[in-house]
């Protein structure tokens, strides 16, 4: 009698943990954006078929968890920076300079967003920037002043701490079917100026 309890027992306790140990894969599957379908261009991450018919199902999953809602196929493309060039963690305490290019584009937006996509309640009520709203130097490329404290020129506010993305989404581009053969150099650079 006392063997079949242990059994019963250690049946119970392997049910318990399969199920545990399933629950808490699955959640980790979706918990973030998936690697799987991931495009790296410098310091900007994409996911290009997020918004095409053939979506895997860790980005369908993670898309149903939450407010993001990806570009269609045909409409464009969402990159997303986390780091600067140089890797590291993007903070609200330092200043930023993104400068160069985008790629040939029908419009584009540059937000400000916290580490969930969600954009910030920013003093100025202003979380980002379009492509008409730009002001561009004699040659035509950008430079856009990202800090918490005002800037010359284009200043993108910033949280005054704390860990951000900037979001930068490209409508009617070329580069939405080929976003892995993208150059790094076609995109803006984010150099950090300093940091207290």
């Amino acid at each position: 009698m006392k063997a079949e309890a242990v059994r019963v027992f250690h049946l119970a306790y392997l049910i318990a943990l399969g199920a545990g140990l399933g629950l808490a894969s699955a959640h980790f599957a979706v918990a973030g954006r998936p690697l799987l379908g991931m495009a790296q261009i410098g310091a900007w991450t994409t996911w290009p078929r997020s918004g095409g018919r053939d979506i895997d199902p860790y980005m369908r999953a993670y898309l149903a968890r939450g407010v993001h809602l990806p570009l269609g196929a045909g409409e464009g493309l969402e990159l997303i920076a986390e780091r600067d060039d140089e890797g590291a963690t993007l903070d609200g305490r330092c200043r930023y300079a993104l400068t160069g290019s985008t790629p040939t584009t029908r419009g584009w937006t540059l937000t400000v967003t916290d580490v969930d996509g969600r954009p910030f309640s920013l003093p100025l009520d202003r979380s980002g920037f379009t492509d008409a709203e730009i002001v561009r130097d004699e040659s035509g490329s950008l430079r856009i002043a990202a800090a918490a404290t005002p800037q010359t020129g284009n200043w993108l506010p910033l949280p005054t701490s704390g860990r951000f993305q900037f979001r930068l989404r490209l409508y009617d581009t070329p580069i939405a079917t080929q976003a892995a053969e993208t150059r790094a150099e076609s995109l803006p650079r984010i150099e950090r100026i300093d940091c207290p």
